[in-house]
């Protein structure tokens, strides 16, 4: 489908992206007059895949940069760069990659490869994974320094905002069949605020992950692999007490995500659910000791 304009044809799919990125550059106009003191955390909508964007204390982190498993590239070329540079973002602090399925590593390299980087994390127990050790050649070749992340490392960026991994534990090796098992869950601090970002976690590796941690003051819990069912565990979910349930999911994606029982437990409780396939880019913001979110739908 074509939209004519001044008399040339353009890609419906280009009038979209553009669209987007305006609705993103809206919902984010605060921003631009609030101190670098400020937490923020943006769930990116890019379709099937997880992408979140975190700036606190003058500091930048990425994880995952995935997006429609076909095109991860273009989502990020057209959505998560200008996003960036919608923020004034000129160069991130970390990329972290959770594990290197496509719709969580694919459009890193279009990240590396055009937004400086100081450094690119990663697990290195994927041992068969092309995709991984086409992106850490990348890295080289953009000068970006690689770094092995296992459970137990902290990356302290400032005296109030630390990303601590989880898990996997170091030594272990995933296959292709079993990356999901090896996704890096992150435990976001800053202040008073606790936000868990699992990945595609799933099994008993998420009873193992958070072993250890007060699950109960976690703020903002993000669903493992998109909520799916494959994934649902009330036992797991009933240590967790948070404000917001985040889901980053394509819109009539293949997969059945999320899954029903999920969303149910969820509302069920009364904790509110964010979904990228319904509400578009959610935006969580973290000042003066009190939480807010913002949606783009």
């Amino acid at each position: 489908m074509y939209v004519k304009t001044n008399d040339k044809s353009i890609p419906y799919k280009v009038i979209a992206a553009v669209c987007l990125i305006i609705a993103a550059g809206l919902l984010l106009l605060p921003a631009w007059i609030r101190n670098d003191r400020d937490f923020e955390l943006t769930m990116l909508d890019i379709g099937q895949g997880d992408c979140f964007l975190i700036r606190a204390d003058g500091h930048s982190i990425l994880i995952d940069g995935g997006g429609q498993p076909a095109d991860a590239t273009e989502m990020a070329e057209n959505v998560v760069l200008p996003y960036m540079r919608t923020l004034g973002i000129d160069e991130l602090d970390i990329v972290f990659n959770t594990h290197p399925d496509n719709d969580h590593i694919g459009g890193l390299f279009a990240v590396i490869d055009e937004m400086p980087t100081k450094e690119l994390c990663v697990y290195s127990g994927y041992a068969d994974s092309e995709k991984q050790q086409k992106l850490l050649r990348l890295a080289e070749e953009r000068a970006v320094s690689v770094s092995s992340a296992a459970a137990g490392q902290v990356f302290a960026l400032s005296d109030d905002f630390t990303v601590t991994v989880l898990s996997p534990q170091a030594g272990e090796h995933y296959t292709e069949d079993s990356y999901n098992e090896g996704s890096l869950v992150l435990h976001i601090k800053y202040r008073e605020l606790d936000v868990l970002l699992t990945g595609d976690l799933n099994g008993a590796e998420m009873m193992t992950a958070t072993d250890g941690l007060d699950c109960a003051d976690i703020d903002v819990l993000q669903m493992p692999h998109h909520g799916s069912s494959n994934n649902y565990n009330a036992e797991w979910y009933d240590n967790f007490a948070p404000q917001a349930v985040l889901v980053s999911v394509g819109r009539d994606n293949k997969y059945g995500h999320p899954g029903s029982d999920v969303i149910d437990y969820w509302q069920d409780r009364g904790i509110r659910i964010y979904r990228t396939d319904q509400d578009g880019a959610c935006r969580i913001i973290y000042n003066d000791d009190t939480l807010s979110i913002h949606t783009v739908l």
